[in-house]
């Protein structure tokens, strides 16, 4: 099983998101390391403040200094003041004091000593509150910057959808386009990247057209040069008689049908069927039921009960077509063909149906491929369909329980 195809755009936003979300972490990393350092800075500077002015009230109070362990933040003990008198007892707390002043961590706890002239203070925080402290800001600062986040990859997305819409319209352009339809692509209007695309490929369609109309130019000699030699060598076997000649004759009928065909062919891929007509459905159906009435042939008509029936189509191309339909049917089918005139009514336009008995399950239509014991060349239903199309009608093909029915929509 075949991976399913990648999509530009989706490879586009993820590569874009990608690069966007290595940029952000990228950002939040410094921001974090950045916020960090500030409010450290910041503890400290408390520390600082809350010593210098603990000294100061001290010094400046009439009160003896009593030895003592408050809290800095009420109810918390994440923030500690500790006042020493030297010779008294002093307070107990999680860390070993050094002998000098300045700033210290042991035990999990920043700490600030500072000496007055009779009294030490120390100021201390807990590295864990400390920490709690930046984790809560960063996690503030990521729940303001998701929005922006977000908004970032909505307008990416937007924006890359913008900016593929081009790619997106040729692409539709192109999907729309008919089997047959060579007509080269619009280039104006086209992106500066997707022209060398669209000219590129109106450069092979331009060659697939001449290399089509090579091959459609050589049937049509080939078939009209052969057209010639083969009447003159019927004519001349009809001269002759002769058992000899009356068994060549069949061979030499076979092979005008199938020169007959690569006419057809060739003239239904020129754009034989773009003409306006009108004709007559009615008429050409009834000529040609008569035509195909021989021996071992049962054909019925029915023409629904109308004298005529106009249509806005070229009456040779109509001709073709049914004549294709009809011989296809008596050579495939195995009874006998009834060919049915559908008038046009509310919402449908005129129908002609043909449908007989057949022993085949499919239709055969790719080009040449013949099917159980045709002696045709296998352009007969190719035929239509090019005549069709170049008609604007439509034929619907189909067998169920061994009938085999046609049905061409004008």
């Amino acid at each position: 099983m075949s991976p399913a195809p990648r999509s530009i755009r989706n490879r586009l936003l993820r590569a874009v998101l990608g690069v966007v979300a290595l940029g952000w972490l990228g950002t939040v990393a410094l921001t974090a390391l950045f916020l960090d350092r500030e409010m450290s800075e910041g503890f400290d500077e408390e520390l600082e403040l809350v010593a210098e002015t603990t000294l100061v009230a001290l010094e400046t109070g009439t009160d003896a200094v009593v030895p003592r362990l408050v809290g800095v933040s009420p109810d918390h003990d994440e923030r500690l003041l500790r006042i020493i008198r030297p010779g008294a007892p002093e307070p107990a707390v999680p860390w070993v004091s050094p002998t000098t002043d300045g700033f210290f961590e042991q035990a999990g706890w920043r700490v600030l000593r500072r000496s007055g002239d009779h009294e030490v203070v120390e100021v201390a925080h807990n590295q864990a509150w400390r920490r709690s402290e930046m984790a809560e800001a960063a996690v503030s600062l990521l729940i303001l910057v998701g929005p922006v986040v977000a908004l970032l990859i909505w307008g990416i997305r937007r924006a890359l959808r913008r900016a593929l819409a081009p790619l997106d319209d040729l692409a539709e352009t192109i999907a729309g386009r008919g089997p047959d339809d060579l007509s080269p692509l619009p280039e104006a209007g086209l992106a500066r990247e997707l022209r060398p695309l669209a000219h590129g490929l109106n450069g092979y369609l331009a060659r697939i057209d001449d290399l089509r109309a090579i091959e459609r130019r050589f049937v049509a000699n080939a078939a009209h040069e052969l057209r010639t030699p083969i009447a003159a060598i019927r004519g001349r076997l009809d001269l002759l008689g002769g058992p000899g000649a009356a068994a060549a004759l069949p061979m030499l009928d076979d092979l005008t049908r199938r020169v007959e065909r690569l006419l057809q062919l060739s003239r239904s891929e020129a754009g034989l069927g773009l003409g306006r007509g009108p004709s007559d459905l009615v008429q050409v159906a009834r000529l040609l039921v008569e035509e195909a009435r021989r021996p071992g042939a049962e054909v019925r008509f029915d023409d629904g009960d109308l004298e005529h029936l106009s249509l806005p189509v070229d009456a040779d191309a109509l001709a073709i077509l049914i004549r294709n339909l009809l011989e296809n049917a008596l050579e495939h089918g195995s009874g006998p063909v009834r060919v049915v005139i559908c008038p046009a009514e509310a919402g449908t336009g005129a129908a002609l149906m043909i449908e007989n008995p057949t022993a085949q399950a499919a239709f055969v239509e790719a080009p040449f491929a013949k099917g159980p014991g045709s002696r045709g060349l296998g352009l007969g239903l190719s035929i239509v369909a090019a005549l069709a199309a170049a008609m604007g009608a439509s034929v619907e093909k189909s067998i169920r329980s061994g009938q085999a029915r046609v049905v061409v929509r004008f």
